[in-house]
């Protein structure tokens, strides 16, 4: 079945200039939302938080904390003896 097209009813010259201009501010709200969300992806995706995120990824799959962890109390054990 095919979808039955909002712009059917226009029958009118008033009534497609209000359609062209609804679908333009539509277009235009669209616009900044897309600004705004590369903008965002902009400021996340930075060389610096690429770089911190893949090394805490490496950190966890290796489980350098826990090693880490372990060194800093055995190294603590041998300094309170």
């Amino acid at each position: 079945m095919s979808k039955k097209s909002k712009y059917l009813d226009i029958k009118t010259l008033d009534e497609l200039s209000a359609a062209i201009h609804g679908n333009r501010a539509l277009i235009e709200a669209k616009g900044e939302s897309v600004q705004t969300g590369l903008t965002q992806v902009q400021d996340f995706y930075t060389p610096r938080n690429l770089a911190l995120n893949g090394v805490r990824k490496f950190a966890l799959d290796h489980h350098l904390y826990t090693i880490g962890i372990n060194a800093v109390r055995s190294l603590r054990r041998l300094l309170e003896k």
